[in-house]
């Protein structure tokens, strides 16, 4: 496959990774906007550079997606808001004790079109375009996850339609309308599968009526429910959660002005704003057909990009989430993440909620201080009762970059102690994503995969970790012979090799 666009190799630092305190800061901070500047590669080949032992029981494939922009504006990666960039979709093969890699972009039309015009041509987030083509109304970049479902594998982001590329190559198939029953211009890129009956549950929502939308995608792949959901305004409603038998929308404050976006055609961070007066809320319904929406208000705003898992329990919902109680914050640290600025006080937390269904009451408990994102389950309990999580988390409560994600965790539902794998300063693992040893497994009888970008070697590798026993070495470090950019979402396809 061919290279794009080769992006300058920064040389190597005189500092030593892991967890000693004589790391600057200054160093820390560099690698942290190391890690996420474009990488052009594009290829596959046998991951051959093995510490420990690829269990044998690890039979699919891990895909990874994340942002890794090809053509850049002139202000440079750096200026670049942290949804920005090209998709670039990573596939790492389990077989028999041995690993393999493939990736490559997703090539979407807004990706082609830009790749032939050969210029930074549509509106990002944040930097606009001189002069943007007429070739394409909305720049759209499927990098924020990849998911397989209904045998097919689906790059997916919240602007748009899921793009389907091939399984093993990663070539492009193209767009999937779900048969045409959509009701939306786009879909989120968090769909839920439900851990028992394989069905989908995902939403989309927009900036002008109906704001959102609800579908569900049978096994199949089939849609067998199409309707719009009736919420107040235009909120940027990134993910969203169910149960065995119903649906929970994030209703929270950062509200998307319609004429900024659509009318005066700025890019999308001009057009979204915080307003916490208005609260952060939940909207709950039945997965039936037809179903009235019954909204709850939390004790305290916040938002949400992320929540857990959800499940009932006599009459009430409990639900995980990862809740920013200032927005404010988060939106303005999005702007300069690239370059390492955050803002006081930007990142979440971990919460529970618990919705009453009788009394329409809301409790809520935060569980930490520290910074904790992207929290995931064992996929088979996806909207059931589950006994651990999974998060990255925060080694303390800082808001320098790169100081709060160096941390694996595994929660304990149950009150048990929270386990943690600390990779060690300067080393930033991705999303962890739990795979059973086998179909039947006990919850916590199997691994935990992630990538991890090591910065004082301008490296990657993959971790494959024990789940039962977190803290312990990893059972394989499989490195990669390039450098991924650090990225959003991924998950295991069992079996898909």
């Amino acid at each position: 496959m061919s290279q794009l666009q080769q992006h300058p190799t920064p040389t190597h630092r005189a500092a030593q990774p892991g967890t000693s305190p004589q790391v600057a800061a200054a160093d820390v901070h560099r690698w942290w906007v190391d890690g996420w500047r474009p990488s052009s590669y594009q290829g596959s080949y046998a991951m051959t550079d093995v510490t420990g032992e690829i269990p044998r029981e690890l039979t699919g494939t891990l895909y990874r997606n994340g942002p890794s922009q090809q053509i850049l504006p002139e202000q440079g990666d750096a200026a670049l808001h942290l949804f920005d960039g090209d998709a670039l979709v990573h596939a790492f093969r389990f077989e028999e004790g041995r690993a393999h890699y493939t990736g490559r972009f997703v090539e979407s039309p807004s990706y082609l079109v830009e790749k032939d015009e050969g210029r930074y041509c549509m509106h990002g987030a944040t930097v606009a375009a001189e002069n943007p083509t007429d070739r394409i109304a909305i720049r759209e970049q499927h990098n924020t996850n990849v998911v397989w479902h209904g045998g097919k594998l689906m790059a997916m982001v919240e602007n748009a339609y899921p793009f389907e590329i091939d399984p093993r190559s990663l070539a492009p198939v193209g767009h999937n309308d779900f048969g045409g029953r959509m009701l939306g211009m786009a879909t989120t890129a968090h769909p839920k599968i439900d851990g028992r009956t394989g069905q989908m549950v995902i939403h989309g929502y927009q900036p002008f009526e109906p704001y959102v939308q609800l579908y569900v995608i049978e096994p199949d792949g089939s849609c067998s429910l199409a309707e719009a959901i009736d919420v107040p305004y235009s909120t940027m409603m990134h993910d969203m959660a169910i149960t065995e038998n119903h649906v929970i929308f994030l209703l929270c404050p950062v509200i998307i002005d319609p004429e900024i976006l659509i009318n005066q055609g700025r890019p999308f961070a001009e057009a979204v704003r915080w307003e916490p007066e208005r609260g952060l809320k939940f909207g709950v319904r039945k997965r039936a057909a037809g179903s009235p929406l019954q909204w709850f208000d939390a004790p305290s705003t916040g938002f949400i990009f992320h929540p857990g898992n959800a499940y009932e329990k006599d009459g009430k919902i409990l639900m995980d989430a990862c809740t920013y109680p200032d927005g404010g914050a988060l939106l303005d640290s999005l702007r300069t993440w690239r370059r390492g600025e955050m803002k006081q006080n930007w990142y979440a937390r971990p919460f529970q909620y618990e919705l009453d269904l009788a009394t329409g009451q809301c409790r809520e408990q935060q569980f930490d201080d520290r910074m904790a994102e992207f929290p995931r389950l064992d996929d088979r309990l996806v909207g059931y009762p589950n006994r651990y999580g999974y998060a990255v988390r925060g080694r303390d409560g800082g808001d320098a970059a790169g100081s709060p994600w160096s941390v694996l965790v595994r929660y304990h539902r149950d009150g048990g102690p929270s386990e943690t794998h600390d990779f060690g300063v300067g080393q930033w693992p991705s999303e962890p994503v739990f795979v059973p040893r086998t179909p039947d497994a006990a919850e916590d009888d199997g691994f935990v995969l992630c990538t991890v970008y090591d910065g004082p070697e301008d490296a990657s590798y993959v971790a494959v970790l024990d789940a039962a026993n977190m803290a312990a070495e990893p059972l394989a470090r499989i490195g990669l012979k390039h450098r991924i950019p650090m990225g959003f979402h991924g998950n295991f396809a069992a079996g898909v090799v």
